[in-house]
């Protein structure tokens, strides 16, 4: 397996984990382990995320080959970004707030205990997965190897002349002082 085969690999797996972890957090949320599930999610989308940004490389270092795959990959870029911010952020505010469900508050004479809505930990599991899903997709955009319009190769010019030629042949403007003279006597 190669290089791109293998990150692809082990960022779609952090992904899963991720969203698996978050699921069983949305399972587990009126109870302790949510907290440990949902630390875990996070944990492991922004190991994904690392991965492909250090893989990647930044946007201004790389080499624009054509014009499509950078827009395409600026796109996933973007989309991967977006998800994995909204993602980390339900993610890590559910297991800040379920953290406390613990506390008893007395109000109008009852008691009530906080428990975090559902669908929280679901969201930011599949928040998750999609930002795993949009980074490999953009590392794939970027290091694909297909050619652009711009790679196409010129054909071989060399051999005998049938007609006139493709290219203009550059003049330099440079004459010899001999072919000048050998003009102008003859």
């Amino acid at each position: 397996m190669d290089k791109m085969g293998i990150l692809c690999f082990v960022v779609a797996l952090l992904g899963m984990i991720s969203a698996g972890a978050g699921f069983a957090a949305e399972v587990t949320r009126v109870k302790s382990p949510a907290l440990v599930f949902s630390i875990i999610s996070a944990a492991t989308i922004l190991m994904a995320q690392i991965i492909i940004n250090v893989a990647t490389g930044c946007f201004c270092c790389i080499r624009k080959t054509a014009e499509l795959h950078f827009t395409k990959a600026f796109c996933f870029y973007i989309i991967s970004w977006i998800t994995f911010i909204i993602g980390m952020g339900l993610l890590l505010a559910g297991a800040a707030l379920n953290d406390r469900h613990d506390e008893v508050i007395v109000k109008n004479g009852g008691y009530y205990c906080y428990v975090i809505k559902p669908g929280v930990f679901a969201t930011g599991a599949v928040l998750a997965a999609v930002s795993s899903i949009f980074g490999v997709f953009y590392y794939q955009t970027l290091n694909s190897k297909e050619k652009g319009t711009s790679n196409v190769e010129i054909p071989n010019q060399g051999g005998i002349v049938m007609a006139q030629p493709q290219f203009p042949i550059q003049n330099s403007g440079f004459v010899n002082e001999d072919a000048c003279n050998k003009r102008q006597f003859s």
